[in-house]
């Protein structure tokens, strides 16, 4: 088993492969992954080898520690910035008082609850994924699935306030990394239409550090973040930085 410290961007598949450039000894090996990442997050991810596939649920079942990033006052429809922009909010939240609110309302969702699959995911629906429904637009029409998740801790370490253009490069250039069909001309174009028209405005930006099970959303977390402030949010970034005893500083970039 290999630990790899997966880049923004990259999907699960594509680190495999960079990993076999940089390990040429790895070049004839059936390498697999433990627990998927989405493009727009980085972090821990387990490879792997041989039969060390066999074990695959095993590592899967293990908890998981997330660093992520939440954009208050924006939504998409994928809840992270690789999505159509479905609505955008003044936030009238001034960062001396928010803290305090902001603490408080991450305490809630500490605990056994029920967490629905986010519309842009690989949960099958009808022999369908869910952003097969999503991308026809035809996801009003089936039942989303959920599933038991357990969060131990969620913690805020950091808030700060920014512009739109404080942050367009990086949007622009996380978007613009990404490999595969998600959209992205559509979204860009949208995003650049926010840029123009809004690219002064600020918003809150917050840090936060979450302890979870297996199978928690954590772009879906920072969705219902925005709902129960009444500001809407999305997850500007998210790094998985342990996987049960296995932490990121062990790991290899590829």
């Amino acid at each position: 088993m290999i630990l790899v410290n997966k880049p923004i961007s990259v999907t699960p598949l594509q680190a495999i492969d960079s990993l076999k450039l940089m390990k040429p000894e790895y070049k004839d090996e059936i390498i697999g992954y433990a627990g998927r990442l989405d493009p727009m997050a980085e972090g821990l991810l387990l490879l792997l080898v041989g039969d060390e596939n066999k074990k695959r649920k095993e590592y899967e079942r293990l908890d998981k520690e997330y660093v992520f990033e939440v954009l208050l006052g924006m939504e998409t429809d994928s809840y992270d910035i690789l999505g159509l922009i479905t609505d955008m909010r003044d936030c009238e939240f001034k960062i001396n008082n928010l803290k305090l609110t902001i603490s408080d309302a991450l305490k809630t969702f500490i605990g056994t609850w029920v967490q629905p699959y986010p519309p842009y995911s690989a949960a099958r629906v009808q022999g369908k994924p869910l952003y097969y429904w999503a991308r026809a637009g035809k996801i009003d029409g089936v039942e989303i699935p959920s599933k038991e998740i357990i969060v131990s801790n969620l913690e805020l370490d950091t808030i700060e306030q920014v512009t739109l253009n404080d942050i367009k490069d990086d949007i622009v250039a996380r978007i613009n990394g990404v490999d595969g069909e998600f959209r992205q001309d559509v979204i860009l174009k949208r995003w650049n239409e926010v840029f123009q028209k809004r690219g002064n405005d600020s918003f809150i930006k917050l840090t936060c550090t979450i302890q979870c099970s297996s199978g928690t959303y954590v772009r879906s977390i920072a969705n219902q973040i925005g709902t129960k402030l009444g500001s809407g949010a999305l997850a500007y970034s998210i790094k998985r930085t342990r996987i049960g005893d296995y932490k990121i500083c062990y790991s290899i970039t590829v």
